[in-house]
């Protein structure tokens, strides 16, 4: 999905005269949580100023940031005659513009996520665990441009030989920003093109989220079900979720709406924060934590933690 059309198409729909805001144009793409991802696409916008992005303000009128400095925004909207007064746009109730004319294409993303989620297996189907491969993105933005470049790294690590046994990088523009909940469709077409390059591998480990999301659909869980791969998802962050103590010290259950979701395990001696474990597809709770369990010398498991040091290396090897 072309969602940066989406939302140069909203922010095109601001009136002269008018202001609108962050939150509003987010709401209008589908879902209010994306946005401070509107404040960044406003940030990198290359249109100006056929997408007015000088026409978006904070919720409570207050001016926000720009690009060229705060003084030229006061003074484009002054232009249009829209006042300001003490960091605040003037009558900011009466010139609101909130009617945008839009597909609401996050709203169809979450429908989508909904429906797939009915889909994930949370059962041990897999014919071995001895090749686990992990996958990380690193990126690089062009102020030139309203895309990232991605380089995304694989690695397979020989759980009998305690070592890596394959390398692969990939890289890819992206045009799909970081929304808390929507990672998959930033970081997906990555993946896919990693595993296009080498599918030898039993069970694919990514740093995201499983069934530990709102719609049990975090990343783990897109890439398991679109590749028909057993996946697990490793996160460093907590995304959602109520944590209950289980019998082990090191490790939390985490249930969302009373069912078992994933868990938060304090994964080594060295390790200061838990990282957040749950089953993308094909895999079960149990196999999950044990694998995790299995691979974490340092605080992720070797796969990951190897992927994320060369798709960094990756990113800095850029001319």
């Amino acid at each position: 999905m072309k969602l940066l059309k989406h939302f140069y198409d909203a922010v095109r729909q601001i009136p002269r005269g008018r202001v609108s805001t962050y939150g509003s144009i987010a709401i209008a793409l589908g879902d209010k949580r994306a946005a401070r991802a509107v404040g960044l696409m406003l940030h990198h916008n290359i249109y100006a100023p056929k997408v007015p992005c000088h026409r978006v303000v904070m919720s409570d009128g207050g001016i926000g940031g720009f690009g060229t400095g705060i003084d030229n925004k006061i003074s484009l909207l002054a232009e249009e005659g829209v006042g300001v007064s003490n960091g605040k746009v003037e009558d900011f109730d009466r010139i609101k513009f909130t009617d945008f004319d839009t597909r609401n294409p996050l709203a169809e993303l979450r429908d989508e996520q909904r429906k797939n989620a009915l889909k994930i297996v949370l059962e041990d189907r897999f014919d071995g665990t001895r090749l686990i491969a992990g996958v990380d993105v690193a990126y690089v933005p062009d102020e030139k441009k309203d895309t990232q470049t991605a380089f995304g790294a694989m690695v397979v690590w020989d759980m009998d030989k305690a070592s890596p046994v394959s390398l692969d990088i990939a890289e890819l523009e992206i045009d799909f920003p970081y929304i808390p909940t929507y990672l998959s469709y930033r970081e997906f077409p990555v993946i896919e093109k990693l595993v296009k390059k080498n599918n030898k591998f039993d069970i694919l480990m990514v740093d995201g989220n499983g069934v530990l999301h709102p719609e049990r659909m975090g990343l783990a869980s897109h890439t398991g079900i679109k590749l028909e791969k057993p996946t697990i998802g490793v996160a460093k962050g907590g995304l959602c979720g109520t944590v209950k103590d289980a019998d082990d010290p090191k490790l939390k259950e985490i249930y969302i709406d009373g069912r078992l979701a994933g868990y938060s395990f304090l994964s080594s001696k060295r390790a200061k924060r838990s990282i957040y474990v749950s089953p993308g597809h094909r895999v079960s709770f149990e196999s999950t934590i044990e694998l995790v369990r299995r691979m974490c010398i340092f605080k992720i498991p070797e796969p990951l933690r190897l992927a994320h040091i060369e798709a960094v290396k990756a990113r800095k090897n850029i001319p």
